[in-house]
């Protein structure tokens, strides 16, 4: 969560994944508000470089940039399958993005996401699917940062979690002054995660790229 301007820091309390929808994503009206912004940016909508610009932003944002809101992050894990192992598992470098509700810019970055089986194991590309319904919505990156941890504790019935998001946000790279290399790092646990402090130990080790023992 970044603002260069001003600060509108998010309410205490809320529920659900990111920002909510009160409506579905409508096309011809996102596509009309791409044209209208051309217009009062001083750019003719019907250009030759922008006669399909509204269609192309439309379905960047529609497919891509908000692609969450047509996911469920339960169907998205899915129920894995029954298994008594108890070991850490860990998937670092999950691609991840979101946009920032502040300017409509969106932040990029990488997720690194552990669990503790709870008597379930889910694939690896569940779990990316997951960050993935959480992640491709208007959301803070400290909140899809909780929430992939809570996530995997409610539909994984893991005994913990933890999750590491490290990004850009394009709108502190856009600030004044910048310097255009900041990173932003924000980090939850969850269940045993946040009781016990060596698994944190243990799953911060094993995203540092270290062999064990070093």
């Amino acid at each position: 969560m970044s603002d260069f301007h001003d600060q509108h820091p998010p309410p205490p309390s809320r529920t659900g994944i990111g920002i909510p929808r009160t409506a579905s994503f409508d096309p011809a009206a996102f596509e009309r508000a791409v044209d209208d912004l051309l217009r009062a940016c001083g750019v003719a909508p019907d250009a030759v470089h922008t006669g399909k610009t509204a269609t192309r932003v439309r379905e960047l944002w529609q497919r891509r940039l908000l692609g969450g809101y047509d996911m469920d992050p339960a169907e998205a894990l899915g129920d894995g399958f029954a298994d008594d192992r108890t070991d850490m598992v860990v998937i670092r470098g999950i691609a991840v993005h979101g946009v920032c509700p502040h300017h409509l810019v969106p932040f990029r970055g990488v997720a690194h996401v552990a669990y503790l089986p709870g008597g379930r194991l889910h694939g690896f590309g569940r779990i990316a699917r997951l960050v993935d319904a959480i992640g491709h919505r208007f959301t803070y990156q400290e909140w899809m940062t909780r929430d992939i941890a809570d996530a995997l504790l409610r539909h994984g019935h893991a005994r913990g979690a933890a999750c590491i998001v490290e990004a850009e946000q394009l709108c502190l790279l856009l600030g004044e002054d910048r310097r255009g290399d900041e990173r932003v790092v924000t980090q939850a646990f969850a269940g045993e995660f946040e009781t016990r402090e060596h698994l944190r130990g243990e799953f911060l080790h094993a995203i540092s790229g270290r062999a064990p023992g070093r």
